[in-house]
């Protein structure tokens, strides 16, 4: 697939998510150096139990190692989840977080920076995303990501 742009100026990042050894890293220390997270976590959970849809289908837009897809498999019983992310490492970390709802969930490996990043995905009650455009290096991608969704 053809790439947005040249991604010279992209920020350098000091870690690779893409490989085991990095995403494990980055996954030990969120939750502990974010300890708000699992407040956000709750309020996703809230906003989509006030959709009140039955299966709901969840897309996370870069879903990393899978603690937000665990808080709301857990909370929400009729969830169908999408993990939409462009780590393989990352989705290894995922499957162990999500094995308790295995049978709910699709891993999807898919990079935004790629100009038809949405094909195919299918349609879904809801769309979360948490950290993932921080980790898109470069605003121009975040830019190229939203109109690409905008077109579905």
């Amino acid at each position: 697939m053809k790439m947005a742009d040249d991604l010279s100026h992209d920020v350098p990042s000091p870690i690779d998510l893409r490989t085991e050894r990095d995403a494990r890293q980055w996954a030990a220390s969120a939750m502990s150096k974010r300890p708000w997270r699992a407040h956000f976590f709750q309020r996703f959970v809230q906003e989509l139990q006030s959709l009140d849809v039955s299966p709901l289908q969840i897309l996370k837009l870069g879903s990393g190692p899978g603690f937000l897809a665990r808080c709301i498999l857990d909370a929400i019983p009729s969830a169908e989840y999408a993990m939409l992310d462009f780590s393989p490492a990352m989705h290894h970390l995922a499957r162990e977080q999500v094995r308790p709802h295995i049978g709910r969930t699709r891993q999807l490996l898919v990079d935004f920076k790629d100009v038809a990043w949405t094909v195919g995905l299918g349609e879904f009650d809801a769309v979360v995303t948490h950290q993932a455009v921080h980790e898109l290096r470069h605003k121009k991608h975040a830019m190229t990501a939203a109109r690409t969704m905008a077109r579905c």
